[in-house]
């Protein structure tokens, strides 16, 4: 399917978060259409390229099915103006796209949050927060437990470790063996560094980085109401991290479970789904999960 649309359905703008200007984009949908799409980006301080180009793709085929979609950027990120505190601290940001949204297109009643990685954290921390938030779709959900983390790299070099293709490599001396020896000797300095516990009564560090935030999300979990569509991809090393979290805690599995919950494994996707052909397959199956639980008629040529 062609990512293409008018240019007529699209447009820029500004607006205000708290004394700060945003960026937005808004793909104007079915005028009769009560359901909007606002995207999240993942990866902090950046600008629109990479994942941005693929929320762009992602916005002209929510259109072509009549969805509504803005995207945005929140404060600290691409050309919006502000400090960028880190996703745990995008509420007012989340919070101010929507009613933005919702007064530049009056038809929509039902927001749906769609964000990757941190993206998708951010959503789950503060969805039941928002009441006009009725669905969050979350891709690949970064958990930021250190344990869980840790756990994930090694079931995943234990498995590499078995397989020919990891021999083959390297014995062909594919692999730079001086960037993971790099990586080792800060992990271990890491693990070796005084702690500081002036730095853990910062209610607010600058990027959010390092802290173990999975109580809160699952917080989040437990208290939103609306559905989440988890899109995981089979390649991501971290998805995992994700899977390992949920199956070794009570709690977890509970809130996972919930009814609305609902997970699609995306085939040959990585942690933003890069590729083409696992964009298209995760494109396609989130539209259709989102057509079939909100009863959107695809666009009618």
């Amino acid at each position: 399917m062609s990512d293409r649309i008018s240019p007529l359905n699209e447009s820029a703008f500004a607006f205000d978060c708290e004394g700060s200007s945003l960026i937005g984009f808004l793909h104007g949908g079915d005028p009769s259409c009560d359901v909007g799409v606002l995207t999240i980006v993942p990866g902090g301080p950046q600008y629109r390229t990479g994942v941005g180009r693929q929320l762009l793709r992602l916005a002209r085929r929510l259109v072509a099915d009549g969805v509504h979609v803005m995207r945005f950027d929140h404060r600290g990120l691409g050309d919006s103006e502000g400090e960028f505190r880190g996703f745990q601290y995008i509420k007012d940001d989340i919070e101010a796209a929507i009613a933005e949204f919702k007064r530049r297109a009056p038809s929509v009643k039902r927001i749906i949050l769609w964000g990757g990685c941190d993206g998708a954290s951010a959503a789950i921390l503060h969805a039941h927060k928002l009441p006009d938030v009725v669905c969050i779709v979350a891709g690949n959900p970064f958990v930021g437990s250190s344990t869980s983390t840790s756990k994930a790299r090694q079931m995943h070099y234990l498995a590499r470790i078995r397989q020919k293709s990891f021999w083959m490599k390297l014995l062909k001396l594919e692999y730079k063996l001086g960037d993971y020896a790099a990586g080792a000797v800060k992990s271990i300095r890491q693990r070796l560094k005084p702690k500081n516990p002036k730095a853990r009564q910062d209610s607010e560090p600058q990027a959010g980085a390092g802290k173990d935030f999975s109580a809160d999300l699952l917080a989040g979990l437990k208290m939103f109401n609306g559905k989440i569509l988890f899109l995981m991809g089979d390649r991501f090393l971290l998805s995992t991290e994700f899977d390992r979290l949920v199956s070794s805690s009570p709690a977890w599995r509970a809130a996972y479970s919930k009814p609305g919950y609902q997970r699609l494994d995306i085939k040959g996707g990585d942690q933003v789904f890069s590729t083409h052909d696992a964009q298209e397959r995760m494109f396609g199956l989130a539209g259709k999960w989102i057509r079939e639980s909100y009863l959107i008629e695809p666009a009618r040529a």
